[in-house]
This record gives C-alpha cells, sequence and structure tokens, in this order.
C-alpha cells in the first residue's frame, strides 16, 4: 500500500521526468524562480516578506482543476493527478499534448477533518502560451477556471513533505501572521500545498503553504 508521501510525489515524478524532454515552449521575460526547476510557473510580486512567510502578489491566471471529494488526502492527490496529467497529455477536445508547469497545487477545504473525508481541488497553472487565449478545452472530470488577481501569505520548508509536515507547515504559518496583528486577514475555508519536487530531487526541496488574503472578493473569477 502507497504511503501519502510515496502516492503524492510517485505522481509528481512522471510530472517533472516527462518535463525534461522538448521543453519547446515561450521563454518568459522574467526569470522563472530556481524552485520552479526550470519549469513555466505563475509569475507574482513579493508585497511583505519576514522570515517566517512572505505576502505574494499575483495577477489573475488560468488553471487547470479537479475536484475530489470523501476520500482521503492520498487518494485525492493520486486522482487528482492522473485526470490532470491525462488532459496534458492529450485528453481534451483537440487532443494535443500541453506543456509541464509547476507548482501541483492543492487546495484542502474544510471538512470533518484536515485529511480525512475532506473535499480536494488538485490544480496544474496553464502555460503562459493559453493565459490569454483559450486553452485546450477539457474532457472528463477537468475543467478550466481562473484565479483572480489576488495575494496570498506563502510560508515554504524544504524535505520531502507528508500529511503531518503540511499541518505542521499551516500551523506555524498562522502563528507567524498572529503574531504580526494578521490573525484576522485571510480565509479560513481552505488552504493550499503546493509541490515542486520530484522523489528523485534529494537537495534544495521546496514546498508551500498558500493562505489567501481576505481582501481578495473571489478567488475563483466567475
Amino acid at each position: 500500500m502507497y504511503t501519502i508521501q510515496q502516492s503524492m510525489f510517485c505522481c509528481v515524478v512522471l510530472f517533472l521526468v516527462l518535463s525534461r524532454y522538448g521543453k519547446a515552449f515561450p521563454t518568459q521575460s522574467m526569470e522563472e524562480p530556481s524552485f520552479c526547476r526550470g519549469l513555466e510557473c505563475p509569475e507574482y510580486k513579493v508585497a511583505m516578506k519576514t522570515e517566517d512567510f512572505e505576502e505574494r502578489c499575483y495577477e489573475e491566471y488560468k488553471w487547470a482543476s479537479t475536484d475530489m471529494s470523501g476520500v482521503d488526502y492520498s487518494e485525492a492527490v493520486r486522482t487528482g493527478f492522473e485526470r490532470l496529467f491525462a488532459y496534458i497529455s492529450g485528453a481534451n477536445k483537440p487532443k494535443v499534448k500541453i506543456e509541464m508547469t509547476a507548482p501541483v497545487a492543492v487546495e484542502i477545504k474544510a471538512g470533518p477533518g484536515p485529511f480525512c473525508a475532506s473535499n480536494f481541488t488538485e490544480n496544474f497553472f496553464v502555460p503562459f502560451k493559453y493565459q490569454s487565449s483559450q486553452p485546450p478545452e477539457p474532457t472528463g472530470q477537468v475543467y478550466i477556471r481562473t484565479f483572480s488577481k489576488h495575494c496570498q501569505y506563502v510560508t515554504t520548508y524544504p524535505g520531502f513533505s507528508n500529511t503531518t509536515l503540511i499541518q505542521k507547515n499551516v500551523v506555524r504559518l498562522v502563528k507567524a501572521l498572529e503574531k504580526k496583528g494578521l490573525g484576522d486577514s485571510y480565509y479560513t475555508s481552505s488552504y493550499f500545498f503546493a509541490g515542486y519536487d520530484s522523489p528523485y530531487e534529494l537537495f534544495h526541496r521546496h514546498n508551500e503553504i498558500w493562505l489567501i488574503k481576505k481582501e481578495t472578493n473571489n478567488l475563483i473569477k466567475a
């Protein structure tokens, strides 16, 4: 039986291994952060930075998404990745392949327990060449949604992630925000885990927790 760590990162390894071949996609004028591993990822500006977290502000971007409910975290991540990977591999109406991007961002919504029978939405960033046009139309249980222009609080941590570390770093971010007097400044209905690395990446691993700032009226654009 897969552990949570194995089930999540066995999928991510496909994501990163395949990205090493034929990376023929537009180069952005802004240099990608090193933790994006040479893949396209959403650009942002840092509005505030402390030793524990930073506030990032993003423009409006499109993501490919899929929803899972009533399952545990490891099953949700595995199922979501399989659907999204199929979409970028050609399971879309024009049957085209879509470039790899980063990160794999999992939204974890409030449920009876943080990783038990909760609701999850897994997201792939849509490549820049489709941000100003219509991305390939998905089939099946994948859909395209737009994240509105927004700011979010982000904490990072190294190493191989797992549910314990995700929970620990959510708590760490919440405490850091409270210490700064920002305890009521973010939404509590959900949070995001963003993973960037293959299990074969042994050093300088990068994981993130995101909390959306309340000044965002609606994260998802109607």
